[in-house]
């Protein structure tokens, strides 16, 4: 019997490792489940399997389920770059053994869950023995993966907001020292009701002066014998506008076309 044994470690968490024996025969999908089990991943359709050069370079890609994918590359042949589709081999469908090449493979695994991680896989020893124990299974185990907190639960919208209460900060002291120097005014209702009488009177005053004011000056107008004398001089025109006496007698209307007796 022969067994593959490969070994797992991460980049970016230098204390993790894992190896996993697993028979050549089996698939890249019981490889998948291997490690979900072995690293304490969660089951995930998101996980990708690239089978790689010594210096990790990417070759033929492995997927979970079914799916197309494009991918842009320079043509030679027409100098240019263009766009390809192709279609990733299915885990289920890909026995390990069909694509082992190199007694020192290397693999690339990428699982794209609630966290995202990627292992580089390498084929590190070929084991023949005669047992036959349950495949595939973890023989080393080392560190383990950080795990992102748990969000909390979202509050049902239904359910009602709980009152919170606000502590509203104290005024400063200046504004306290001016509340108890209002406070301390105490109102003395005796006193207010004298100073309203007093207002009224002088209110009263004021009404009866501009009263009488108004009566003076129009009964003055009617009475005074010299108005309407002053509007007519307001109508008067000065002699100086004319150039002899006659021309305002002519203007007025004063000459009876009779000779004077003299």
């Amino acid at each position: 019997m022969i067994i593959y044994r490969f070994r797992l470690t991460s980049e970016d968490h230098e204390d993790f490792l894992r190896e996993i024996e697993i028979q050549p025969t089996q698939t890249f999908l019981d490889f998948h489940k291997a490690i979900l089990k072995c690293a304490n991943l969660e089951n995930c359709e998101n996980a990708l399997f690239y089978t790689t050069d010594n210096k990790f370079k990417k070759e033929k890609e492995f997927s979970f389920k079914y799916q197309k994918k494009q991918v842009r590359k320079y043509d030679d042949d027409l100098d240019q770059v263009v766009t390809e589709t192709y279609v990733p081999h299915l885990m289920k469908e890909s026995v390990l053994k069909n694509f082992i090449d190199d007694p020192h493979q290397r693999l690339i695994y990428e699982f794209t869950g609630k966290d995202f991680y990627v292992f580089y896989i390498e084929l590190f020893k070929i084991i023949k023995t005669d047992e036959c124990p349950p495949m595939p299974r973890c023989v080393n185990k080392k560190g383990e993966l950080p795990k992102k907190p748990d969000l909390p639960p979202v509050a049902d919208a239904g359910k009602p907001e709980t009152n919170v209460s606000v502590q509203v900060p104290p005024p400063p002291a200046s504004v306290q020292s001016e509340k108890s120097m209002f406070s301390e005014i105490l109102e003395d209702d005796t006193e207010i009701a004298e100073i309203e009488s007093q207002l009224d009177e002088i209110l009263e005053e004021e009404t009866l002066n501009v009263s009488g004011e108004k009566g003076s000056s129009s009964g003055f107008k009617e009475d005074d014998p010299f108005a309407e004398e002053d509007d007519t001089q307001g109508n008067t025109e000065s002699l100086d506008e004319y150039d002899d006496i006659e021309d305002l007698e002519i203007k007025h209307g004063h000459i009876d076309n009779e000779p004077d007796d003299y």
